[in-house]
C-alpha cells in the first residue's frame, strides 16, 4: 500500500514538473522568436503600411468593469497613426463576442472618436482567435509585413504564429500596448502561458482558421447594427445586444 502511495505521489509530482518545463520551454521559444523587434518607443519603430489592432471586448469579462486591455490597445494604435507609423488600421477581432459585442466594430468607434478618419481602417470581425487574425490578414486581406498592436505577450504569441504558420510574411515587428494592471489582469497573464503551448499543439497539428472565406459580403458596422445598441462612454464605444435579438 505505502509503495502504491509513494509511487503515485512521484507520478503526481513528475507529471506537474513536466508541464511546468513544457509550459517555460513553449514561453521561451515564443518570447525569443520576437526579440528585438517589438517596439515601445514611438520615435523608434519603422513606418509601416498596415498595424494589424487585435480585438478585445471593451468589459472585462468577469465584473463586466472597463477593460484596460482593450483602452490600452486604443491608446497604441491612436499614437501609431497620429505619428504617422501606419496608414491603415486592420482591426481583427470577433464580431460576436462576449454577450453579443461587436469587438470591431467598438474598436473602430473607438479610434474614430479620437481623430482616426472611417478610411483608414479595414474591419475583419472573423478573427476569432489570434490563430484566425494572423491567417486571415495574409491570406484575406493580403498583408504580408505589418505591425501587431497589442500588450506585449499577445505581440509574441501573434508574430511566432503568423511565422510558423507557413504563411508568406516577413519583417513583422510588433507595438507594445501597456499593460492592464487591474486586480483581474493576473489571470490574463496567467492563461498565456497555456496559450503559448495550445501555440505549438495548433502548429504541429496544422490547425486551421475557423474562418476560410475569401472574402466578407458584408463589413463588422453593417453586421452590428440591426441586433446591436450603441453606448459612448468618454471615448470608448460600446455595442451591446438589444433585447430582441437575444
Amino acid at each position: 500500500m505505502k509503495k502504491n502511495i509513494k509511487y503515485l505521489v512521484r507520478l503526481v509530482i513528475g507529471s506537474i514538473l513536466t508541464i511546468l518545463l513544457i509550459m517555460l520551454l513553449c514561453n521561451y521559444f515564443v518570447r525569443s522568436n520576437s526579440e528585438g523587434r517589438l517596439y515601445t518607443d514611438i520615435d523608434s519603430i519603422p513606418k509601416y503600411e498596415v498595424g494589424l489592432l487585435l480585438g478585445t471586448t471593451p468589459q472585462t469579462r468577469v465584473g463586466r468593469r472597463a477593460n484596460q486591455f482593450f483602452k490600452n490597445r486604443i491608446d497604441a494604435a491612436e499614437y501609431l497613426y497620429k505619428a504617422g507609423k501606419i496608414k491603415s488600421i486592420l482591426i481583427s477581432g470577433d464580431e460576436n463576442s462576449l454577450d453579443g459585442i461587436n469587438e470591431v466594430e467598438c474598436m473602430k468607434d473607438s479610434l474614430v472618436a479620437r481623430g482616426i478618419p472611417k478610411n483608414a481602417f479595414i474591419l475583419d470581425g472573423k478573427g476569432f482567435r489570434t490563430l484566425d487574425a494572423v491567417v486571415r490578414a495574409t491570406n484575406v486581406y493580403d498583408a504580408h509585413s505589418y505591425v501587431v498592436i497589442s500588450q506585449k505577450f499577445h505581440c509574441e504569441r501573434a508574430i511566432y504564429l503568423a511565422e510558423h504558420l507557413g504563411l508568406d510574411v516577413h519583417d513583422l515587428i510588433g507595438f507594445n500596448a501597456a499593460d492592464a494592471t487591474s486586480n483581474m489582469a493576473f489571470l490574463t497573464y496567467i492563461r498565456e502561458y497555456f496559450a503559448r503551448v495550445k501555440v505549438f499543439i495548433d502548429i504541429f497539428t496544422g490547425k486551421e482558421s475557423r474562418s476560410r472565406e475569401n472574402t466578407d459580403t458584408e463589413s463588422a458596422s453593417d453586421v452590428a447594427k440591426p441586433y446591436t445598441t450603441r453606448e459612448e462612454k468618454g471615448n470608448l464605444i460600446i455595442y451591446t445586444p438589444n433585447a430582441s435579438s437575444r
